[in-house]
């Protein structure tokens, strides 16, 4: 019976989620840190909720490299979920993530009110003499290869384009302001402006008297106490 029960709950989710990317093989440079490229050690069980009130259990785990949440198939398989409009959200050891399509999948840091504080903790490349600039992998998890690190894909294998310099990778978080109506703004000073329009006045003055770092959690989670208490 609980087999049958499992079985019906991965077709529901099948259905709703009809559309699933299978990553390639892992990047060579990253093969021997494959701990560091998953948020945990192993996949565990979760749940995704969907907007029409159903939801279904899955082994998942979050996935640095795409910056976003996989989940192993029935037949094993390690899949992205994609038709992320149908998702609510998703729970995965005592932690929420909200599934976005053009941000990666986005985990929730704490509440204040009806705004919440959520962050993206990605891969980035770091920037060399021939690549200036601080590269990052593809926001959209629908994009199983990461094009944006000069990887190429062919024969269904990847392959680096300039192998003449490995790679650096490192870790970068993004914050983000979620609002009452579930729109995700960069965290930023202008971001606090529009979210909280009201109080225009207040947050100008603690920004007068505060140098806010807004890559710093516990900074931001002061700013929105602050806020929250207006």
């Amino acid at each position: 019976m609980k087999r049958i029960t499992l079985l019906v709950c991965m077709l529901i989710f099948f259905s709703l989620v009809c559309i699933a990317v299978k990553p390639k093989k892992s990047c060579p440079e990253l093969s021997t840190m494959e701990m560091g490229k998953y948020q945990f050690k192993e996949f565990k069980e979760g749940k995704v909720y969907f907007k029409n009130g159903k939801f279904t259990k899955v082994k998942l785990n979050y996935n640095y490299l795409h910056g976003a949440i996989e989940y192993i198939s029935p037949n094993k398989d390690t899949l992205i979920m994609t038709n992320k409009e149908r998702i609510d959200f998703i729970a995965l050891d005592e932690r929420m993530y909200y599934a976005q399509k053009e941000h990666g999948d986005i985990e929730v840091v704490a509440e204040f009110g009806k705004v919440k504080l959520a962050k993206k903790t990605h891969l980035v490349l770091r920037g060399n003499k021939t690549n200036a600039s601080e590269q990052k992998y593809s926001a959209n998890p629908e994009s199983a290869t990461p094009t944006s690190l000069l990887i190429s894909n062919q024969a269904g294998e990847f392959g680096w384009q300039n192998t003449t310099t490995k790679p650096d990778y490192k870790f970068k978080t993004d914050y983000y302001l979620i609002d009452q109506n579930r729109v995700f703004h960069p965290a930023k000073k202008s971001s606090f402006m529009k979210v909280y329009g009201k109080q225009k006045d207040s947050l100008s003055y603690y920004f007068h008297k505060n140098n806010v770092d807004f890559s710093d959690p516990e900074q931001l989670k002061s700013l929105l106490r602050f806020c929250n208490d207006l």
